[in-house]
């Protein structure tokens, strides 16, 4: 559910600890009755994605010589866009008679300039499709980006330092 989209007196809560669970259990108890709660798997978005998303602006930015806030913005046109056009109604729908019919500059400088939300509208895995995108499409093109190890992969390095 994009921001927009939830009721104002909505609540969202990431519960990633016994702390936080206290606290989200705190709040609750303090709550007027009856009340809703909608409990989901997962987190909104990673700053571990956010990380890698700026850091290859960035090595993007130097590679081509393009502006890093002009990459920024042409990414999340080209390759951010089409992926929540496809995922939520509201946002197709607003785009599609707001900025789908200005010239692709205009797009761009409106992405650019006004900061529009685009992948910090995005949940964990629309954001790993959209970082996957962003690597294939610049390798195409020679342009090498950082690879963060996988934590959870085999690494026999790794293993013997444990060891």
């Amino acid at each position: 559910m994009l921001a927009a989209e939830r009721p104002r007196d909505m609540v969202t809560r990431t519960v990633k600890n016994e702390d936080d669970l206290s606290l989200l259990t705190t709040y609750l108890k303090g709550r007027k009755r009856p009340l809703t709660v909608e409990i989901t798997e997962g987190r909104d978005r990673s700053s571990e994605q956010n990380r890698l998303a700026f850091k290859w602006y960035v090595e993007i930015s130097e590679q081509t010589g393009e502006d890093r806030e002009d990459v920024r913005a042409r990414c999340k046109l080209e390759i951010g866009v089409p992926i929540l056009r496809k995922a939520h109604n509201k946002f197709r729908a607003t785009y599609d008679k707001l900025i789908r019919p200005l010239a692709y500059a205009q797009k761009l400088a409106l992405i650019r300039d006004t900061e529009m939300p685009v992948t910090s509208l995005m949940n964990v895995e629309q954001m790993s499709r959209y970082l996957d995108i962003v690597f294939r499409r610049h390798a195409e093109i020679g342009v090498g980006l950082t690879i963060p190890p996988d934590r959870y992969a085999f690494d026999p390095e790794q293993r013997k330092v444990a060891a």
